[in-house]
């Protein structure tokens, strides 16, 4: 949630700056066709933005706080499925315990969770 939100602010804030460069593009290139134009500015803005975006999504400076999988196996007890994978078991937060890090099914993740806040 805190990655959407990270995601819906930075539209948010660069909804200004992002006119502001629609109508230059439109003013540098001579362009009278809106959608032209907006194609053009949206296209050098997403070249721009695609840093900040790799960098919410991807560096893990911003906490997942679970990892979905469609379709897994829970390690725990063996339920294909809907998975989940905790917070922490993805990069190198370790919490103490050794076991392997994977994916487990809602009741297991939540077992889990409650494991480890006890």
């Amino acid at each position: 949630m805190v990655k959407y939100a990270l995601y819906v602010l930075r539209w948010v804030v660069l909804a200004v700056p992002g006119a502001l460069f629609f109508n230059k593009v439109r003013e540098i290139f001579g362009i009278n066709d809106v959608y032209v134009a907006m194609i053009i500015s949206q296209a050098i803005m997403g070249g721009m933005v695609y840093f900040l975006d790799r960098l919410i999504f991807t560096s893990g400076a911003v906490p997942i706080p679970w990892e979905i999988r469609p379709r897994g196996t829970c390690v725990d007890c063996g339920r294909v499925g809907k998975c989940y994978r905790v917070a922490g078991e993805r990069c190198c937060e370790v919490h103490g315990d050794n076991e392997m890090p994977g994916f487990r099914c809602e009741t297991c993740a939540v077992k889990k969770m409650q494991r480890a806040h006890d």
